[in-house]
């Protein structure tokens, strides 16, 4: 039997761990979001996280390598600015090289594990994610539907990026963004990801009749610019920016022509590149099923596409999976992450470059680049599919994840042939197939230098 002074001590015990739980427990709270690598370079790469209370940080760090043989960092860097957000660039880092990392918000020794990010090889081959639209409907959250992919893809091995198209949560909401978070945390635990605006970002909290929100929580959460490049084996990335405030439907913003120009000369130049291929992501996708023609405001970003050549371009905003092939030039939509499916029913206009498509498949893109060989293949992974569009039921989990579309492309490709029309199927009347014809330009100069042939020939032989 226990003495009273005994029980007392128990009490006293069970009482100082109870009160010690936060502390321990404080990484599953919202007011912590878990570290996020962004902007991996060669020699560097940014840890970003979100703390509360306010306060400083440190990064402990180092080669995976070094880490396993030695079971401790071998350095550190300190922010002392006392801030909710952090954004900390590390340098001096080895190229092609898996790092791990342990943030430490000041007080909080414990609050985060260790993670993993590995930096940009300057040659060889890679694999990247590209995923959209992650963000929760009106009847089900993130958890229910975006944790499904996140954690297939923290499976995924090797991979050295993710492509983010946007929309990360419903509206401009740090509540919401920390759901996002959550529910991306062992997706972010292992990888970078290079985020792009979606219209979401703008959505008010306060409802739909109130005008954009600023996108706070994308700004303060990644720090970047709305339409930046990056460069990775000698491949080049391009994020550009689409919804704009200024054209809106209430708290919805829109693409505008004028912003789309407002990038053009920007454009032009990331793309006059001597690299081995260059792909593009923004928000707003130009190839649509439900419109029979390309998007007219992002009309000048396609005629660059096709002047330059890219390898290959991605957008979100539609929420289901669709691929088109422009003129040779593949068109990825991956907007099914986790926001509310759209259907593809027969009576809707679609291009005439469409070729595969599917819907209520939640799921990511998984592109592996081969700069040697000049081609890159896209693989379209369905990890759960839904019955509704809209509703908290639990996803059917393929087990394993479904390879629902594949297609190997080259980096670069010929100049576009004349006498193509922009959905890339030859003019009416003219086969598939079928010579493009020589343009007239070249059939005159030809025919002037065999008339000036014949008349020097005449003139030497008299």
């Amino acid at each position: 039997m226990i003495g009273k002074p005994c029980l007392y001590i128990l009490v006293l015990m069970l009482l100082c761990l109870f009160c010690s739980i936060p502390v321990f427990a404080a990484e599953s709270r919202e007011d912590y979001w878990a570290p996020w690598v962004t902007k991996t370079t060669t020699s560097g790469a940014t840890i970003n996280w979100q703390q509360e209370p306010v306060g400083a940080g440190t990064i402990e760090y180092a080669t995976a390598d070094y880490y396993s043989r030695n079971h401790k960092f071998d350095h550190k860097i300190t922010d002392s600015s006392v801030s909710q957000y952090h954004h900390i660039s590390l340098t001096g880092l080895e190229p092609g090289t898996k790092y791990q990392y342990h943030v430490i918000p000041s007080g909080y020794q414990n609050v985060f594990g260790a993670r993993v990010f590995r930096t940009m090889p300057v040659s060889g081959p890679f694999t990247f994610i590209v995923i959209s639209d992650p963000q929760e409907g009106h009847n089900y959250t993130e958890e229910q539907r975006f944790r499904y992919v996140a954690d297939a893809v923290a499976q995924e091995p090797d991979v050295l990026f993710i492509l983010d198209g946007g929309d990360y949560a419903g509206h401009d909401s740090s509540s919401l963004w920390g759901k996002y978070f959550q529910a991306a945390d062992g997706m972010l635990a292992n990888v970078a990801i290079f985020p792009t605006i979606g219209n979401h970002e703008y959505h008010n909290a306060s409802g739909g009749d109130n005008p954009p929100a600023a996108a706070n929580q994308f700004h303060r959460s990644y720090d970047m610019p709305l339409n930046y490049s990056f460069d990775c084996a000698g491949v080049r990335f391009i994020v550009l920016d689409t919804p704009d405030p200024k054209n809106a439907d209430g708290d919805d913003p829109h693409t505008s022509l004028a912003l789309a120009m407002s990038q053009e000369s920007w454009l032009r130049e990331q793309l006059d590149n001597n690299l081995a291929g260059t792909f593009t992501i923004h928000h707003h996708p130009i190839w649509d099923y439900y419109n029979s023609t390309s998007n007219p405001n992002l009309q000048p970003w396609e005629t660059l596409y096709h002047t330059y050549n890219i390898s290959a371009n991605f957008a979100g905003h539609t929420h289901n999976y669709q691929r088109y092939s422009v003129m040779g030039i593949p068109y990825f939509i991956v907007g099914n992450a986790g926001g509310r499916f759209a259907d593809l029913t027969s009576d809707n206009p679609y291009p005439v470059g469409y070729q595969f498509g599917d819907t209520r498949q939640l799921g990511y893109l998984k592109v592996f680049v081969d700069p040697a060989n000049k081609t890159a293949t896209a693989q379209e992974i369905f990890v759960a599919s839904v019955q509704e569009d809209d509703s908290n039921e639990t996803p059917e989990v393929h087990n394993p994840p479904v390879v629902a579309d594949s297609i190997t492309f080259p980096l670069k490709r010929p100049a576009s042939l004349p006498g193509m029309n922009p959905t890339g199927t030859p003019p009416a009347g003219k086969p598939a197939g079928s010579s493009p014809g020589m343009p007239v330009s070249v059939i005159i100069i030809v025919m002037a230098l065999g008339i000036g042939t014949v008349i020097i020939r005449r003139r030497d032989s008299r």
